[in-house]
């Protein structure tokens, strides 16, 4: 299967889904992400709480998406048949950076850095350089601890965020890819998967998008 995303293309392992963060109606998008879970998770009772994490961070990742005006959104389902694995992954539009005195993957990518303690950009103490054949990447991740109502009690569940930044090949700009995971208890197996997702992206002239491995 193959799907439009802007110019990069991903090749992912498992089922993955398109949603459009920008859709008019967002319940619309909340629905299909209840469609998503229950095909994962199931419905029966003792999946409850499982359920419920696996909607809460999907749609909190489509609400972060479509307030950044995201322009792809994938979510995953699973990564292996029976493993559902909570993932979300939105491509965002390229921007220009200015001053860069070239368009090579290194000359863009350190008018980016340089340019990052100026910026609001947050996570800054954890950039980590990434080398592909067309592009340099540059990682910016957090684990963020969020409260979540279960049977009457508060719990805190870890959250994952990894911002990856592409240069553009022949271009003053970079992308945005965002990918999230309330698996935030493990983020060490979980930025590895990342990294592996990114490691086997790369850019193309045209026809780009998703393969389903």
């Amino acid at each position: 299967m193959t799907k439009t995303t802007a110019n990069l293309r991903f090749r992912l392992p498992g089922q993955w889904y398109r949603l459009d963060p920008n859709a008019d109606d967002e319940t619309l998008v909340h629905a299909r992400i209840d469609e998503i879970v229950r095909d994962a998770v199931g419905v029966a009772d003792d999946a409850a709480v499982i359920r419920r994490r696996m909607r809460d961070g999907l749609r909190d990742a489509a609400t972060a998406a479509r307030a950044a005006a995201a322009e792809v959104l994938l979510l995953c389902r699973e990564v292996a048949p029976g493993v559902p694995t909570p993932i979300s992954l939105s491509v965002h539009a390229p921007i220009t950076i200015t001053p860069s005195i070239g368009t090579s993957a290194e000359q863009v990518m350190r008018a980016f850095e340089l340019s990052l303690p100026h910026t609001s950009e947050p996570d800054l103490d954890s950039a980590q350089r990434i080398e592909l054949a067309d592009a340099l990447v540059l990682r910016l991740h957090a684990i963020t601890p969020q409260q979540i109502e279960e049977g009457g009690e508060s719990i805190v569940q870890n959250r994952l965020d990894a911002r990856y930044w592409y240069t553009v090949p022949d271009a003053k700009q970079v992308t945005l890819v965002h990918m999230t995971s309330p698996l935030g208890e493990i983020p060490h197996a979980m930025l590895r998967f990342f990294d592996a997702i990114v490691a086997a992206s790369s850019w193309a002239a045209a026809e780009a998008g998703v393969e389903r491995r």
